[in-house]
């Protein structure tokens, strides 16, 4: 064969082969795109196929959303086939938007298709506003908020279009504008109307609702204070005019006293209704210095009330200063300002602000002077998030006016600076901590604490803290049980003090290391007995994990008291225990804990039991105390009385219906044997001795002897009832004759009988 001939043949062969290979082989699946309908409700239902090119291996299929497999989730099924895969959502929700991810796999490989999935819905309402009355003056905050797939976008409008100037705006509650507040600052009578709230989102209907506000005017007066200067024995007018919604009320007060105007006939009083109210005038003629004084002018209407003052100067005496206010307020300083009050005639040469902090262990007065030219002052050098009060006092060369009103602050809040004090971490278990630790000072909170961030991190990692937060309570000290976490791994834990204004100062770093093991379980305890000086408990074993229970603590306490007393109980089979030397008629509080060898467990559920009184089941258990076997005992005897009066009852009647036969039998002559012993019961008609009874004996004795006479062991003839009797005698009379029978002293009552006795 040529050489050129046979490298082609052996090309040929190399080139075949590896065709089967690859034929064998096949190739990888390759996954058709997969579709989504573009516009899906919550409600509808959603197919998706799955499928791939012709190939002759099997294909197995999953699907997954966002990393997730679908048979996770509630409403979603999957069908597989040989060649494609149908994905059903059935009915859709809001939950079901998402990435899902189809894919194919066979042994020669896997591909995959990822289609996103758009479920929408028409807006609905998360709050629907209504109606509302608001007072003048007043802030207002009125809420709109709806939701919907795409979010959708929430606006107000006025509807009526009353006002001259818009007095309201909006504010967003959240991102996305679908949560809006109609928000009025200071109302005005002018607010008063009809506003509407519209939610849209391009899917369905948009939301619309129409709200009215209505306006009430409270009586006020636009004047709080003025000064009237009269000369002595000239007319004074005081006048005010209030401002409100009718009806109106107003009195009148001077220095702080109901005036009544009847009663003095200087003083005359006139009321004239105006446009935007009513104004009350107070004449009085011929003043004299008596009449100098503060007058009050009282209004008040459904809606509020208000008062005015007016100062009606005869004497050259400062007034008080009136309209005293906080214009601003820092951390550490504040502006206060105030109206100067008339003079009396008199400069005034000085204001003097008199302020301190209000605090429970007393205050201290502090004063500040003011030159008469200023009406506003600047205190400094305050404590951050404090409270203050505050008040100013005129003063001239006569001497001071009296102090005005006081006015209430508090300053501004800073972040704490003082750490947490008494700081301690220490492992509960082999997946969490026990942190505890006590506030700062209370002077170096700068403010009221919101609470306690817990910041903790695996030692020596590169990450950041994480952080666990604690509201803020009136408590002295704090606990905390950080889980869950890595077994046997050292964690770095420190803590911290916030306010509104932020937070303090770390705690230094404490380093912890979690348990190897679990500590135990809280074991479960119950009451066996108490006395007014003992409780006894006894308590199941303590669940462990498989960690055998080394030992016990018992924990007690009297209520209300602040020691605890702990007794340490070795575990045994029998886990009982019994305390003693308690106080009678006392509550205690118990509680018990297990240790193994990772250590103390949780505590067990409190129990609260009550002592005895003084004397009362001591050292007992339960079935032993009197209040229980009294009763008990009682009925027990009761039971036996009535079970041996019930025999006895029932051996008579026995005994009667016997007696009756034997005598029945004699009186038909048949002989009668009876036993040695038995006792003999005699019929009194037929063998009653009807001779005198022996001298000094009863009548009744020699008749209720025979009763107690035992028979002896002989056989008798019934015939003659004499002969009978001779048995019974003494042996000396046995030879006397009896007389014969007289008709009996005890009458028969039909075939009654009498026995044993015959009295």
């Amino acid at each position: 064969m040529h050489p050129i001939s046979t490298w082609t043949t052996i090309c040929a062969l190399l080139h075949l082969t590896l065709l089967v290979n690859v034929a064998c082989l096949g190739e990888p699946p390759k996954i058709q795109p997969v579709l989504f309908p573009d516009k899906v409700k919550v409600g509808d239902r959603v197919v998706a196929v799955c499928s791939v090119t012709s190939t002759g291996e099997k294909v197995q299929f999953y699907w997954t959303k966002e990393g997730q497999r679908v048979s996770q989730i509630p409403n979603v099924s999957v069908e597989d086939k040989s060649q494609y895969s149908v994905l059903v959502v059935d009915p859709t929700s809001r939950d079901n938007t998402g990435n899902y991810s189809c894919v194919a796999e066979t042994s020669s490989g896997k591909d995959s298709f990822t289609a996103t999935l758009h479920v929408t819905e028409p807006p609905f309402w998360t709050e629907e506003p209504t109606d509302v009355t608001v007072t003048e003056g007043g802030s207002l905050s009125l809420k709109c908020g709806a939701d919907g797939l795409p979010p959708p976008k929430v606006s107000w409008s006025r509807v009526d279009g009353i006002g001259s100037i818009q007095n309201w705006k909006t504010v967003s509650l959240g991102p996305g504008n679908h949560q809006m507040a109609l928000v009025f600052n200071a109302i005005r009578r002018d607010d008063w109307g009809t506003y509407e709230c519209a939610a849209s989102n391009n899917i369905g209907f948009p939301l619309k609702k129409v709200v009215r506000i209505q306006v009430n005017v409270p009586a006020r007066f636009e004047e709080k204070f003025s000064v009237e200067t009269v000369r002595r024995g000239e007319t004074a007018s005081l006048k005010c005019e209030v401002i409100g919604d009718l009806p109106l009320e107003i009195t009148w007060a001077k220095d702080k006293r109901n005036l009544e105007i009847k009663e003095l006939d200087r003083y005359e009083r006139f009321e004239t209704t105006v446009e935007k109210g009513l104004t009350s005038e107070v004449m009085i003629r011929s003043t004299d210095r008596n009449d100098g004084a503060l007058y009050t002018c009282f209004a008040k209407n459904d809606y509020g009330r208000d008062e005015r003052n007016i100062k009606l100067v005869i004497v050259e005496v400062p007034a008080r200063p009136l309209d005293v206010r906080v214009q601003e307020i820092w951390s550490r300083s504040a502006t206060i300002s105030w109206s100067v009050p008339y003079s009396g005639n008199s400069p005034i040469t000085k204001f003097i602000v008199q302020y301190w902090q209000e605090k429970e262990n007393g205050q201290r007065l502090l004063e500040q002077t003011v030159p008469s030219s200023q009406s506003s002052a600047l205190l400094k050098s305050l404590h951050p998030g404090s409270p203050y009060a505050v008040t100013v006092v005129a003063e001239n060369e006569v001497g001071q006016g009296m102090p005005s009103q006081t006015i209430q602050f508090v300053t501004g809040e800073e972040a704490p600076v003082s750490p947490p004090t008494d700081v301690r971490v220490q492992p509960k278990g082999s997946t969490s901590l026990l942190v505890t630790w006590r506030p700062p000072p209370k002077e170096l909170w700068n403010g009221e604490l919101r609470g306690y961030y817990i910041d903790y991190k695996v030692n020596s990692s590169p990450t950041s803290y994480l952080f666990k937060t604690v509201e803020s309570s009136s408590n002295d000290s704090y606990e905390y049980i950080l889980s869950p976490l890595m077994k046997a791994t050292r964690y770095s834990v420190v803590v911290k003090a916030y306010n509104s204004a932020g937070a303090g100062p770390s705690s230094e770093e404490i380093t912890v290391k979690t348990l190897e093991g679990d500590l135990p379980l809280p074991p479960p305890v119950e009451l066996v007995s108490n006395s007014d000086s003992a409780i006894s408990l006894k308590w199941g074993k303590s669940p462990s994990h498989n960690v055998p229970v080394t030992g016990y603590t018992l924990h007690y306490k009297k209520k209300n008291s602040e020691e605890w007393n702990y007794v340490h109980v070795v575990a045994s089979d029998n886990n009982m225990y019994t305390i003693k030397d308690l106080e009678s008629g006392a509550t205690y509080q118990l509680y018990l804990t297990a240790v193994n060898q990772f250590g103390r467990g949780n505590p067990s559920d409190y129990l609260s039991i009550t002592t005895n009184p003084k004397g009362i089941g001591i050292g007992l258990p339960f079935y032993l105390n009197l209040a229980i076997v009294v009763p008990v005992t009682a009925s027990v005897v009761a039971f036996v009385v009535v079970l041996i009066v019930i025999v006895i009852f029932v051996k008579k009647t026995k005994a009667r219906k016997a007696l009756e036969r034997d005598l029945t039998t004699m009186q038909s002559g048949k002989v009668v044997t009876y036993a040695s012993g038995s006792q003999r019961y005699i019929d009194m008609e037929k063998a009653r001795r009807v001779s005198n009874p022996e001298p000094g004996t009863p009548a009744a004795a020699s008749i209720a002897s025979y009763a107690s006479i035992p028979s002896r062991d002989l056989e008798l003839r019934v015939d003659d009832p004499r002969q009978e009797l001779k048995s019974f005698l003494p042996p000396q009379m046995r030879d006397r004759p009896l007389p014969h029978p007289k008709p009996p002293s005890l009458k028969k009552r039909g075939d009654s009988h009498l026995y044993d006795r015959a009295d």
